[in-house]
C-alpha cells in the first residue's frame, strides 16, 4: 500500500501537474518521479495507517482519472466513427 501510494503520489506531481515547475522546484527529488516515490514512501513508513490510506486514495484517484479519461475517449471515438 505504502509503495502504490509512493508511486502515484510522485507521477501525480512530477508527470500529471508538474508541480515541480510550477513550484519552481525544480531540482531532485522533486523533479524527478522514482526519486520522490522514494522519498514519499520513506514519509509514509512513519505514519499512521489512517494517513496512508488517504494518501493512496487521492493519488491513485488522481492518476487512475487521466488513464480512464484517454480509454473511454478512445473507445467512444472509436464507436462513433463506425456508426
Amino acid at each position: 500500500m505504502i509503495i502504490i501510494a509512493a508511486v502515484c503520489f510522485a507521477v501525480f506531481f512530477v508527470d500529471i501537474h508538474r508541480f515541480y515547475a510550477k513550484w519552481k522546484l525544480n531540482f531532485k527529488p522533486f523533479n524527478c518521479a522514482s526519486c520522490l516515490a522514494s522519498w514519499v514512501a520513506l514519509g509514509l513508513y512513519f505514519c499512521p495507517s489512517i494517513i496512508q490510506e488517504i494518501v493512496l486514495v487521492m493519488f491513485a484517484s488522481g492518476v487512475a482519472a487521466p488513464i480512464i479519461k484517454i480509454l473511454i475517449d478512445i473507445i467512444w471515438n472509436k464507436s462513433t466513427k463506425t456508426t
